[in-house]
């Protein structure tokens, strides 16, 4: 297979992409050569009969390129931003304005511009994870959202790979905002994708002729891409032919570094790193009143679950306390600094425990802080909130820091603005103002209930420190009720200007009121979280020069029991926070994928590319064209899972011809009429996926059970051209269609239950492999001949 390089045009420049429209000769070439289909059951000359070149399409589609702005990468680094929507080429906006514009496939590859032309950058030097992008005609917009922390759903995408998920206050992310839709609208925005990893380049991303994704008066599009920079500086070539050779990579990496089968890179696989510190959610909760029902163990265990709880603190050094049982103070003058004491129950102390436990005997130890007349609390979210409550005199005392010269607020007990909260605005002039919060409105101002203590201005930050009662004024106002509600939830924002207006940055927060006098709160332990139940949060810290990463991501993976999936029962570690060691989500933008106390090598040296889209498209005709949407299924968790280096006794694996193979299964219903299929998986561990349909009522789908419906195997490169790196994978899609061009009709899967089996090389144990099936359905049988 050969590149075929195409004459050069001239090119319009706009917001950091180049994009150029061009005409299309007859029997142009397509960006990367030939593709390759997988042949489904029923297909008859596949090969023979489709056309090998988008220019050979029946209606003489034409194509435009689109550049991304440039990436920018160290070794070792990962690529993953939302990056800004670009306008679309003028002539095509003006050809397509009022009209549909049917794209009948798209090309991909990552290359450096130079004097000469396009140079591809090699996969071995520059790994594609995947990309996701959509485009929008002129009756939708992109507009930015602010991220709510490391959870917020808008972070995780559409189609399982979506936006980057490494969180701090102020990220943004792209979203789509929709017109109202009438009847008979084509679509006004598209998701491109199917086949986006490291076999993007030589995979196929197209439909039969006849199925197309149209955009109504397309304008503009946006992009996220995922690359990890694999790039050894001193002994690979940036372009082809360049062999791979491992650079350094972390201790959790499973890939091999030296002999015949170190072919990739373990970064690829996005190995869990010691830049990586991970917070587990616990069940164990912070009590006042009646003592803990599940003791904690050990003073360990005590500082353990501290931490777990409150993980946003500074924590003194363990200390003994007075009483039985795990406490937690806060500090008289620094109140993110936090006091664990502990003392184990022995002999008579036991007894009293076990006793009271029992209701029959009350102790000192009963109060769990409930005698404390002082509770303190901090959190620093994006406005430094600091609450200082004086049961003895009713005096709260509220401190508050944030920027100098905009306004900045707080809204307690509140997670939205629609829990419409007593708020305090400081505007950038230091004056401090109550309001009742609307919805998405500023709401109502208040009279004041709090009393300016000091109000000071010093660098780039603003303070001030106000009191009130502990009761609110009215019901419009918060009480502080430190005894039945210790943690208190608030919203947070900072505005662009002075004056109070929509914010340019706003997040939530969460204030701990401990006691101050005393042994303090008690920590109680809460039942056991079973396998798979195990989220939280995992957070970078940046560690050496050339170290750009910060910020935390949530894990969410959640592994289905079967025959949904096998991943539970298998207990793969990529279901359970606790076992999680790399993988998608240990791979964000700006993380070096080494450890802590590895340097990131050749910071003088950063590889700098562009992605590179061919769009193929012509004028949509309703009366021949059969319009595609894109859904994905997944029988992973539901994306990822890590392949284990197999060995007897291990569940999923089997010998085959002197090779270990591991094997996952998984069962999910179907929707709409399939035309493509692009099982996503990575080099160097994917072998094979088959999906098969089974009448509804079927518990488990597979070969026994069920019709094949599609099977694809990666084509393994050796070296044979370019983009035949030894050890890296194109996946041939099945493609469903007019029997004219050698395709099987495509088949209905509404309502009928799926099976799909994957099968792995497991020599090597690997991180991060996936087991999604991008899909391209249309929802009404049509009787088109695609022709």
């Amino acid at each position: 297979l050969k590149v075929h390089a195409g004459p050069r045009f001239p090119a319009m420049l706009c917001v950091s992409w180049l994009v150029t429209s061009l005409g299309v000769a007859l029997g142009e070439s397509n960006l990367n050569g030939d593709y390759v289909l997988s042949k489904t059951p029923g297909a008859q000359q596949t090969a023979q009969k489709f056309p090998q070149r988008f220019s050979d399409y029946p209606r003489k589609p034409t194509y435009f390129d689109v550049y991304s702005p440039t990436i920018k990468t160290l070794y070792s680094q990962v690529f993953w931003k939302s990056l800004q929507p670009v306008d679309l080429p003028e002539d095509i906006v003006k050809r397509f304005d009022g009209k549909g514009m049917a794209v009948v496939g798209f090309e991909i590859d990552q290359v450096r511009r130079t004097d000469k032309g396009d140079v591809s950058v090699p996969i071995t030097v520059a790994y594609n994870h995947h990309f996701e992008s959509t485009m929008i005609g002129k009756a939708a917009s992109f507009e930015r959202e602010e991220l709510q922390g490391p959870n917020d759903p808008r972070a995780h995408g559409a189609h399982g790979h979506g936006a980057p998920l490494n969180w701090r206050p102020g990220d943004e992310h792209w979203v789509v905002r929709e017109p109202m839709e009438k009847a008979g609208d084509l679509p006004h925005s598209q998701a491109f994708g199917g086949a986006n990893g490291g076999e993007f380049r030589k995979s196929f991303h197209g439909y039969a002729p006849g199925f197309v994704q149209v955009i109504q008066s397309p304008t503009q599009m946006q992009i996220t891409p995922m690359q990890i920079d694999t790039w050894h500086r001193e002994k690979m070539n940036i372009s082809h032919p360049s062999r791979f050779v491992s650079g350094p990579v972390p201790r959790t990496s499973l890939a091999p570094t030296t002999g015949p089968d170190a072919l990739y890179s373990g970064l690829l696989e996005c190995p869990l790193t010691t830049r990586i510190t991970k917070h587990v959610q616990s069940n164990a909760k912070i009590h006042i009143g009646a003592p803990c029902s599940s003791q904690v163990a050990s003073g360990d265990e005590c500082m353990e679950i501290a931490r777990a709880v409150l993980p946003k603190h500074r924590f003194a050094p363990l200390q003994t306390s007075q009483e039985v049982g795990c406490f937690v103070a806060g500090d008289a003058s620094e109140f993110d600094l936090l006091h664990v004491s502990f003392k184990a129950p022995h002999g008579r102390e036991a007894f009293a425990l076990h006793q009271e436990l029992r209701g029959r005997r009350p102790t000192p130890q009963a109060l769990c802080g409930s005698d404390a007349q002082r509770f303190v609390g901090n959190s620093n979210p994006l406005v430094n909130v600091s609450v200082d409550l004086d049961l003895v005199h009713d005096v709260a005392t509220i401190s508050l820091q944030g920027p100098k010269d905009v306004w900045f607020g707080v809204g307690f007990n509140a997670l939205t603005m629609s829990d419409q909260p007593w708020a305090i605005i400081v505007d950038g002039n230091g004056e401090v103002t109550e309001r009742k919060l609307g919805y998405h409105q500023p709401g109502t101002l208040l009279k004041p209930s709090v009393k300016v203590v000091e109000s000071k201005a010093v660098g780039s930050l603003r303070s001030v420190v106000l009191t009130r009662s502990l009761k609110g004024a009215s019901p419009d106002y918060y009480t502080f009720k430190p005894l039945d509600a210790a943690e208190i939830n608030f919203i947070n924002a900072v505005g662009s200007g002075p004056t109070l207006s929509y914010h340019q940055h706003r997040t939530i927060g969460q204030l701990t009121l401990l006691p101050v006098t005393g042994a303090g709160a008690c920590l109680c332990k809460g039942a056991s979280v079973a396998f798979g139940d195990a989220k939280g949060t995992m957070e970078y810290t940046a560690s050496g020069p050339g170290d750009e990463g910060s910020g935390s991501v949530a894990f969410n993976n959640h592994c289905a029991p079967q025959p949904r999936s096998d991943l539970l029962a298998m207990k793969n570690p990529t279901c359970d926070l606790r076992n999680y060691s790399g993988g998608q989500i240990a791979c964000h933008h700006m993380w070096s994928l080494l450890d802590a106390d590895q340097p990131i090598p050749w910071t003088d040296q950063p590889l700098e590319y562009s992605l590179k889209f061919r769009f193929w498209v012509e004028d949509y005709d309703e009366t021949y064209h059969t319009v595609v949407r894109r859904v994905t299924w997944g029988i992973a968790s539901p994306v990822e899972y890590d392949v284990p280096k197999c060995a007897e006794g291990v569940m999923g694996c089997s010998m085959e011809n002197g090779t270990w193979i591991h094997t996952i299964h998984g069962t999910f219903t179907g929707e709409g009429h399939l035309a493509a299929a692009h099982f996503h998986c990575h080099a160097p561990t994917c072998l094979s996926m088959q999906m098969y349909r089974c009448p509804l009522g079927t518990k488990v789908c597979n070969a026994t059970t069920g019709t094949l419906l599609c099977e694809e195997r990666p084509r393994y490169g050796h070296g044979e051209d370019d983009f035949g790196e030894p050890g890296y994978i194109l996946q041939p899609p099945c493609l469903w269609g007019s029997r004219d061009f050698g395709l099987e009709d495509p088949p209905s899967v509404e309502g009928y239950v799926l099976g799909t089996v994957k099968t792995s090389n497991a020599s090597y144990g690997h991180h991060g492999e996936m087991a999604w099936q991008q899909m391209y359905i249309f929802d009404k049988h049509t009787s088109q001949n695609y022709v």
